[in-house]
């Protein structure tokens, strides 16, 4: 399966990466690639500089994944093409997963219309400007609806994305995923989320 990681400057390191790690690490399973609008270097929020393909219009696969970050800011006041666009990616994806801010992203593109997402860790005036019609849910760690997947922070999106893991191969290999990553997954924690 392939996963698209659509970066930008100004991205969360830690959004970003926590699925790359999750579904890189089996590449018998998922193929992972880095996209951004113009296909060029991109910088992290901490300095961590990626090469990415270009992202068009054509760009399809079976999961998106969309970090949060500073530049996702920036990104919903400056960028309509941008909103177009990433509204077609993920149209043309099995799967939108997105993180933190990344979920105020996609918002923007008109897609999550009456869907659930979890709250984003932003001040109140900005989940209420980018989430109009968009039913938050509050307390949730993280949260599916449909294809559509959002996690509040990095940690929810490690605990999503082995959920993701488990439904699209099996829950022995998510487990042996969450081992590896010396990480403590309950797969039967389903506090808060909504599917």
């Amino acid at each position: 399966m392939k996963v698209n990681l659509f970066l930008f400057d100004d991205f969360d390191t830690m959004d970003a990466f926590v699925p790359a790690e999750v579904f890189g690490k089996l590449p018998e399973y998922f193929h992972v690639e880095y996209c951004s609008v113009k296909g060029d270097f991109v910088t992290s929020l901490q300095g961590v500089k990626v090469w990415t393909d270009y992202l068009d219009e054509q760009t399809a696969g079976d999961i998106l994944v969309i970090p949060g970050g500073k530049g996702a800011r920036r990104l919903i006041r400056d960028d309509e093409n941008l909103c177009r666009l990433l509204k077609k990616a993920a149209d043309q994806h099995s799967f939108c997963v997105m993180l933190g801010s990344g979920t105020l992203l996609m918002a923007q593109t008109g897609i999550l219309y009456r869907r659930r997402i979890c709250d984003c860790p932003l001040d109140k005036n900005w989940n209420r400007m980018f989430t109009a019609a968009i039913y938050r849910t509050s307390g949730a760690r993280w949260v599916a609806d449909g294809k559509y997947y959002s996690a509040s922070n990095p940690l929810a999106g490690m605990d999503m994305c082995l959920s993701i893991l488990a439904d699209l191969t099996d829950l022995k290999i998510a487990e042996t995923m969450a081992e590896e990553l010396g990480y403590q997954w309950d797969p039967d924690e389903e506090d808060g989320i909504y599917r």
